[in-house]
C-alpha cells in the first residue's frame, strides 16, 4: 500500500430495532389502559330479586277490657271449681270457702288420686315447653308464672271430681254459715291474677303508665287461706278490647291519617287488620287497637308486643343507589300512530327536505311511561322545538314540556338501558319498585349498582 494514499472512513448508518419499537408501544398501550382502569368509574351489576321490608315499628302495647274483680265476703280456706281462662255462664259455681276448714278438707281428701289422660299430659308437657323458651336470668318472674300455670292446669284436671266431691260433702253433711257456695255474678272468662290496671280507661292512660319495671300482677292462686274483702277472682265481661301504644312524633305522624292499620301480634303469631284512633295527650302521642276477639289468649296479660305493618311493600327489591332520573318529553298521547315495517310506535315529524319542501317522516319510538295523558318519549330522538303531526286530527303539536321519570340502568344486553320503576318503599340502603310496570324490570334482570357509574347505551363489557 502507498504510503501516500489517503483512506476515507464512512460513517455506519444506526439502524431501528422493531422489536425494540414494538415493546414500548406495548409497554405504552398497557400504561394507558392500566392508568385508565384505576381512574374510571368501575360498574357493578346487581342482579334484581323479589322482597319484602318495612320500617321497624314494634311496640309494647298496654290492654284495655272490660273486666271486673270480685271479692270474698268471708275469710276462709277456698276450693276453686274451674280453670284460668274457662268462660262461664251467669250463676255458675265459681269457689267454696270454708271457716273451719272442715268441708276443705273433707273436699280434698275425698279427692284421690287423679288419673292423667294423654290430653292432660301433653298439656303439661306444653306448659314446660314454654316456660323453657320463655325462661331468662333477667327475667326470674317467669319462674312464678310458670308455677301458677302448672297448678292452673292441675286444678283444671281435678275439676271434674272436685265438683263431684262437692256435691256429696253437701249431701251428706249440708251447709251451714261456716261454708258457702259463691256462684258467678255474670258471664265472661275467669281468671285468677289481678294487676291494678283492671279500673283504669283511655283518659287515665298517661306514658308513665308504660313503665314496664313498676308493673306487678298479684296470683290470687298463691293461697289457700284468704281474708274477707279482699279479692278472690277476676272476670273479663266482653270479648272486645283494646292496645294502647305510645308513640314518637315520627311513628304519629306516618299512621294520623289511617283508618285500620294490619298489625302482628307477636305473643302468638296473630296477624289482622284493626281499626287504629290516633290522639296526642300534652307532649305524648298515642294509638288505640280495637279488637273483638283473640282476648281469650291475653287474659292474664297486660302489656303486649305488637308489631304495626306500616310503610311496607313487596315487590322488586333493588339498592337505592341504582335509582337515577331521567328527562324525558310529553307528548299528547293522540299523537301516537303505529307506523314502518316494524309495526312500532311513534310520531310523525315535520321535516324540510333540501328544496325546502315539507314532508312527513315516521320516528319510531318507545314510550316510557302513559298517564293517560301524555306519552313519555326518549329526549335525544327529537330537538326542541320540533313539530309533530297527528294523522288522526290533522293537528299540529310543538315538542317542548318536560318532565323526569325514575329508573335505573338494565345491562342484561351488554350495555346501559334505561328502565322505568315505581317506587313502594325507599330507605337509604334498598328499595321495593312495583313488579310489572310497562318498561320496567323483572326479577333476575342486571341492572347497575350505582346507577350514576352507566352512561345510557354505552357498552359495559
Amino acid at each position: 500500500m502507498n504510503q501516500g494514499s489517503k483512506i476515507a472512513k464512512f460513517r455506519r448508518r444506526k439502524s431501528i430495532n422493531v422489536g425494540t419499537m414494538i415493546f414500548f408501544i406495548i409497554f405504552v398501550y398497557v400504561f394507558i389502559n392500566v392508568y385508565l382502569y384505576f381512574t374510571k368509574d368501575h360498574l357493578s351489576i346487581y342482579e334484581v330479586q323479589k322482597g319484602y321490608t318495612s320500617d321497624n315499628n314494634v311496640f309494647q302495647g298496654l290492654i284495655l277490657r272490660e273486666e271486673e274483680i270480685f271479692n270474698t265476703n268471708t275469710t276462709g280456706y277456698v276450693n276453686y271449681y274451674h280453670r284460668d281462662g274457662e268462660r262461664l255462664a251467669k250463676n255458675t259455681t265459681v269457689y267454696s270457702i270454708d271457716e273451719s276448714k272442715q268441708v276443705y278438707d273433707l273436699i280434698g281428701s275425698s279427692e284421690g288420686t287423679a288419673t292423667l289422660t294423654t290430653a292432660d299430659i301433653n298439656e303439661i308437657g306444653n306448659e314446660v315447653a314454654d316456660f323453657h323458651t320463655d325462661y331468662a336470668n333477667s327475667n326470674f318472674t317467669v319462674v312464678y308464672d310458670f308455677k301458677y300455670d302448672l297448678e292452673a292446669t292441675a286444678l283444671e284436671i281435678q275439676n271434674d271430681k272436685r265438683m263431684a266431691n262437692l256435691e256429696n260433702v253437701l249431701e251428706e253433711n249440708g251447709t251451714s254459715n261456716i261454708f258457702a257456695i259463691e256462684k258467678s255474678k255474670t258471664s265472661g272468662i275467669i281468671t285468677y291474677s289481678i294487676d291494678n290496671y283492671e279500673a283504669l280507661t283511655e283518659d287515665d292512660i298517661t306514658a308513665e303508665s308504660f313503665n314496664f319495671e313498676a308493673y306487678d300482677k298479684v296470683q290470687l292462686l298463691a293461697a289457700d287461706l284468704v281474708e274477707a274483702n279482699t279479692p278472690i277472682y277476676r272476670m273479663i265481661t266482653s270479648d272486645s278490647w283494646s292496645i294502647l301504644l305510645l308513640l314518637e312524633e315520627s311513628q304519629f305522624n306516618k299512621i294520623k291519617d289511617e283508618k285500620t292499620v294490619r298489625i302482628n301480634l307477636n305473643d302468638n303469631g296473630l296477624t289482622t287488620n284493626v281499626p287504629v284512633t290516633t290522639y296526642q295527650k300534652g307532649s305524648d302521642y298515642f294509638a288505640r287497637l280495637d279488637l273483638n276477639k283473640y282476648i281469650e289468649y291475653y287474659i292474664n296479660q297486660r302489656f303486649i308486643s305488637v308489631e304495626l305493618e306500616i310503610n311496607s311493600a313487596e315487590g322488586l327489591k333493588i339498592p337505592t343507589s341504582s335509582i337515577v332520573q331521567k328527562e324525558f318529553y310529553k307528548i299528547p298521547v293522540e299523537y301516537f300512530t303505529v307506523g314502518g315495517d316494524s309495526g312500532a310506535n311513534g310520531l310523525v315529524t315535520e321535516n324540510y327536505d333540501k328544496n325546502g319542501e315539507l314532508e312527513m317522516l315516521f320516528v319510531p319510538t318507545d314510550i316510557y311511561y302513559n298517564d293517560g295523558t301524555y306519552g313519555y318519549v326518549d329526549r335525544r330522538l327529537f330537538d326542541n322545538g320540533n313539530w309533530i303531526h297527528s294523522e288522526s286530527t290533522g293537528e299540529r303539536y310543538q315538542i317542548s314540556e318536560v318532565d323526569t321519570l325514575d329508573g335505573v340502568f338494565n345491562v342484561n344486553k351488554g350495555y346501559a338501558i334505561f328502565r322505568r320503576i315505581e317506587t313502594l318503599y325507599e330507605n337509604e340502603e334498598y328499595s321495593i319498585v312495583k313488579e310489572g310496570t310497562e318498561y320496567g324490570l323483572s326479577v333476575y334482570d342486571h341492572i347497575a349498582l350505582v346507577g350514576s357509574t352507566a352512561v345510557e347505551q354505552a357498552i359495559i363489557y
